[in-house]
């Protein structure tokens, strides 16, 4: 079956079919894939139930994969799993440290910004899915860039923000992130405007993680950083993904920010499994 990209919005994000990420692609295809996630930066890609170790052997096609999360959902393990589901089956108390650092995940931000080389690209796969909410947004902060005026653009020109994990888990419970997970990761700083290395599309590089921009008094920071999140999630930059079973999602974390929406945690199991695909740098501005 041929590879076919069908555009979702008339900004970003595109359906792909003809791609059986269980068994090795080739090349001819993966470069379709890999062109197509340059070019629209969320892929949707529909009945991909794949084990544990084909999604790591697909994932790292894109490149090298971070671990997930030191001290927060343990070391050695390539997976992000997001899910309310309990060893026994059952479903995990939602005032439990686990789901409340989950809460984080609906606000607006790109994966692991607050590491000194930032990811590049995330693999998503729903596993299980519920009758209602637990919905995932996507914004596009390239076209948002785009679309600011001239002067904006001039003033954002060589700025740098600071990112760091613990502003997203204090929004969420003041405190619950301990010193030691604290000192793992301290706080980083990444242009506010990126170029993509492939085609040279500049992006926003912001999101819930950020705290300030180096330099700026703190009022006229926040105001700025702020601004441009509400501009660049705008509802002609969104797109929402509705999921269902085995959907796997591929995004760009250099230009897309994204946002869990909430389901009732307390009655519906869902279990979704994240792979991560690492940086190649620090960041530079554009």
């Amino acid at each position: 079956m041929a590879v076919t990209v069908r555009p979702l919005t008339p900004e970003f994000a595109a359906e792909v079919s003809g791609i059986d990420a269980r068994h090795s692609i080739p090349d001819a295809d993966f470069a379709v894939l890999r062109a197509a996630f340059e070019e629209h930066s969320v892929l949707v890609l529909h009945g991909q139930r794949l084990s544990d170790d084909e999604q790591v052997a697909f994932s790292e096609r894109f490149g090298p994969l971070e671990d997930s999360l030191v001290g927060t959902r343990g070391e050695g393990s390539y997976f992000a799993k997001l899910s309310n589901i309990a060893d026994d089956g059952g479903l995990v108390d939602p005032g439990a440290q686990k789901m409340l650092f989950s809460k984080a995940n609906e606000f607006w931000h790109t994966d692991s910004s607050f590491k000194p080389w930032p990811p590049s690209a995330s693999i998503l796969i729903g596993r299980v899915i519920p009758p209602e909410g637990g919905e995932t947004e996507f914004c596009s902060m390239r076209a948002a860039h785009a679309a600011l005026p001239a002067a904006i653009k001039a003033r954002l020109a060589g700025l740098w923000a600071e990112h760091d994990l613990s502003r997203t888990r204090d929004m969420v419970a003041p405190g619950a992130m301990t010193a030691e997970q604290r000192k793992v990761y301290p706080p980083v700083r990444h242009a506010v405007v990126r170029a993509n290395p492939v085609n040279g599309r500049k992006t926003l590089y912001l999101g819930a993680h950020v705290t300030r921009i180096v330099g700026m008094e703190e009022r006229e920071s926040r105001a700025l950083i702020d601004e441009l999140i509400a501009f660049g999630t705008g509802e002609r930059f969104v797109y929402r993904h509705h999921w269902t079973q085995d959907d796997m999602l591929i995004w760009d974390n250099r230009c897309v920010l994204h946002r869990g929406r909430p389901w009732d945690r307390a009655r519906y199991a869902r279990s979704i499994q994240r792979t991560t695909v690492a940086g190649l740098g620090p960041t530079e501005a554009a």
